[in-house]
């Protein structure tokens, strides 16, 4: 614990803590969260649905483009995910809401990761493999999951009085 202690009194981390500022405070990169998580999640939302046979007039193929948003949406994230723990790292480690999180962070780009091979194929404009769509749905279910157990580590870490801020109850994190 000595070292979440550590990193949440980095000065970086007490100063967005506990600025009020709309600019760079953690109403701004929580801010930065959402958009990155728009990106990501909304992204993989829009290509699943795509597999699962909605728009169908539109070709798979075409969606290849999006990956490289989606990984600037992804990176948009670990950054402003990390600023956001560092504020409250004592509160947010001990919540077991961040940990399925993360894991179904990762088992989500291990899905999309096999989503683009078949986007990127030269059979993407085929028909879509039962197995690619059973990946779609399950990558679905996980991005849910992110976003879902992602709001649950704010309230769980409020509820247990593990906020940072007295008075200002930030503990939106991640």
């Amino acid at each position: 614990m000595a070292v979440l202690q550590w990193i949440q009194d980095l000065p970086i981390s007490v100063a967005i803590a506990e600025s009020d500022s709309l600019w760079w405070g953690y109403a701004w990169w929580l801010f930065i969260h959402a958009v990155g998580m728009g990106l990501t999640a909304g992204l993989g939302f829009i290509i699943c649905l795509r597999l699962l046979g909605v728009g169908r007039q539109i070709p798979v193929s075409s969606f290849r483009i999006l990956f490289r948003v989606f990984w600037i949406g992804f990176y948009i994230n670990l950054l402003s995910g990390i600023i956001l723990f560092m504020t409250d790292a004592t509160g947010i480690a001990r919540v077991w809401e961040l940990y399925a999180k993360l894991a179904c962070l990762g088992l989500a780009l291990v899905a999309m990761s096999r989503l683009r091979r078949f986007i990127e194929s030269d059979h993407s404009d085929a028909a879509i493999p039962p197995s690619v769509r059973k990946t779609a749905l399950a990558c679905i279910v996980l991005w849910l999951a992110v976003i879902t157990s992602g709001r649950l580590i704010a309230y769980t870490v409020e509820a247990r009085g593990n906020a940072y801020l007295p008075g200002h109850g930030h503990a939106d994190a991640l």
